[in-house]
């Protein structure tokens, strides 16, 4: 494609009606835009232990829900967006804030977990570079969920209640088990 016909010019409404269309996903009725709230949070948690400086925008970050996102975006759109959402069907909304509510919490978790580390622990290299990767694996995975949902209109491997309760439950006790492994190392001495 060349570059005069990638270009969009912002004054002429049929580039922003064209541009705005294509921005939500025809097999959803969902904008994958909004996942990257989540997908630079990854980038800047997977980043930190060799960018320590990153830390502020991490301990800044908060979740946002796909609907205050759009509307509060400038995209153009957002609107198309928003209007798409109301009209999906009620299990495949369900289904993808379900994902959502999944992915804020490990987001917030693995925000939370930063933080106390570095509370705890200051910038220990180790220790940092290895709750950075369970933290980026783990937002990984949820997103890739989410992305299927955004790409397919549904999720490829159907989850029925049961087996969503017992995957929320493995992660919880692993998260009370990473507490507990990170409570019972010991400490540096102070001064």
């Amino acid at each position: 494609m060349t570059n005069a016909a990638m270009k969009i010019d912002p004054d002429n409404d049929a580039d922003l009606e064209r541009r705005a269309a294509a921005l939500v996903n025809p097999q959803s009725g969902l904008a994958n835009d909004y996942l990257n709230v989540f997908n630079e949070l990854v980038m800047l948690v997977e980043q930190l232990p060799m960018m320590p400086d990153l830390i502020d925008d991490i301990l800044a970050w908060r979740p946002i829900s796909y609907k205050d996102y759009f509307a509060k975006s400038n995209l153009p759109g957002r609107q198309v967006a928003l209007d798409n959402y109301e009209k999906m069907s009620a299990d495949l909304r369900q289904e993808f804030e379900a994902v959502v509510a999944d992915l804020d919490r490990c987001a917030t978790g693995s925000v939370a977990a930063i933080r106390l580390n570095l509370r705890r622990q200051g910038q220990d290299p180790e220790i940092l570079a290895g709750l950075c990767a369970k933290a980026g694996a783990a937002m990984h995975g949820i997103l890739a969920r989410a992305s299927n949902i955004v790409d397919h209109g549904a999720s490829l491997a159907a989850e029925n209640a049961q087996l969503r309760a017992d995957r929320l439950l493995a992660v919880r006790i692993q998260a009370l088990r990473d507490v507990k492994d990170f409570q019972d190392r010991p400490r540096p001495a102070q001064d």
